[in-house]
């Protein structure tokens, strides 16, 4: 029965350190990926000044909702892609998150479309037509990151991609910062003087600089700035605007880091360190009692020689 025990112990032991190996060094590959399931919806507000029909700029308060979902029948192992939608819309007292062109107090200021392709794990944009990536049906070469950062970001520069002047300037980081309990790596990418329309047919300059907050573990985008300026050929401002995430949305990107935090750990480092203890520890047991029962036969061997009776 000791042998047995013996045995199992020693089994179990080495199993359960051959698992710890394999989580510590094989999960973080399977763990760190972006999820194939996204469905996120964050909400910006701000102050603007909007050229209106009659040549004066308004003073009001913009709405941007973007939705953000993953297209999972695309998307594979190795890249996600990602449906996003982006409605503008003049605050007013019962303004819905999107109007269309044709709302009668003329509230809609834009709404766009983008398809992206990303590796799961480095968020760098995938270009392969099997994606159809396309800005608002037009299709489009996306570079650089999209909407999300890299796993365990680093401080130091990322080509940031904006879909209104189809260039990815590099997001500097600028610093490090705490919010919601989070300590965020703050990136900045400017854009200055871009060939953008501002309406069909209408050219004009692009002016942009967004400022990002990013979790460096998940990659994850908590809190987001961008300030907005848009002039016709001559010179004259037909929109400024500056966009924060609200607290909702904020909050929302919060948890959902450190949701991942938990899962992250979870599998990297707390299973690896249980396991790799009850490992040793199984295996101690297993290899001791080994030892203890092996004298205790030699000696009962040589104690039933002692006894027999010598045959003549």
């Amino acid at each position: 029965m000791r042998k047995v025990l013996s045995a199992v112990l020693v089994l179990i032991g080495v199993f359960c350190i051959v698992l710890a190996a394999l989580l510590r060094f094989y999960a973080p590959g399977k763990a760190l990926k972006t999820p194939l399931n996204l469905n996120i919806k964050l909400v910006a507000t701000g102050p603007a000044e909007k050229l209106d029909a009659s040549g004066q700029l308004q003073r009001l308060t913009l709405n941007a909702t973007r939705r953000v979902r993953s297209d999972s029948q695309a998307s594979d192992s190795k890249v996600t892609v990602i449906q996003e939608t982006l409605c503008i819309v003049v605050a007013t007292a019962d303004v819905p998150e999107c109007v269309d062109k044709d709302d009668a107090q003329g509230r809609l200021v834009s709404f766009t479309t983008d398809r992206v392709a990303a590796d799961r794990k480095s968020a760098e944009s995938v270009n392969d037509p099997k994606y159809h990536e396309n800005i608002n049906g037009a299709s489009a070469k996306h570079t650089g990151l999209t909407y999300k950062w890299p796993f365990d970001a680093k401080k130091q520069s990322y080509p940031f991609y904006d879909p209104n002047a189809q260039q990815a300037p590099e997001a500097k980081y600028i610093g490090t910062e705490k919010l919601l309990g989070l300590t965020l790596y703050k990136y900045e990418a400017v854009i200055t003087g871009a060939d953008v329309p501002v309406g069909p047919g209408i050219p004009g300059k692009y002016d942009d600089t967004r400022t990002v907050w990013v979790d460096p573990k998940t990659g994850t985008i908590i809190k987001g700035v961008e300030h907005q300026v848009r002039t016709l050929a001559d010179g004259t401002k037909a929109l400024e605007t500056t966009l924060t995430f609200d607290p909702a949305s904020q909050k929302y990107q919060a948890d959902f880091a450190k949701d991942a935090h938990k899962k992250i750990n979870l599998l990297t480092i707390i299973l690896p360190v249980v396991l790799g203890l009850l490992g040793l520890i199984s295996l101690a047991f297993g290899l001791l009692l080994a030892r203890r029962q092996t004298p205790a036969s030699a000696g009962a061997h040589a104690s039933n020689e002692a006894v027999s009776p010598a045959r003549s």
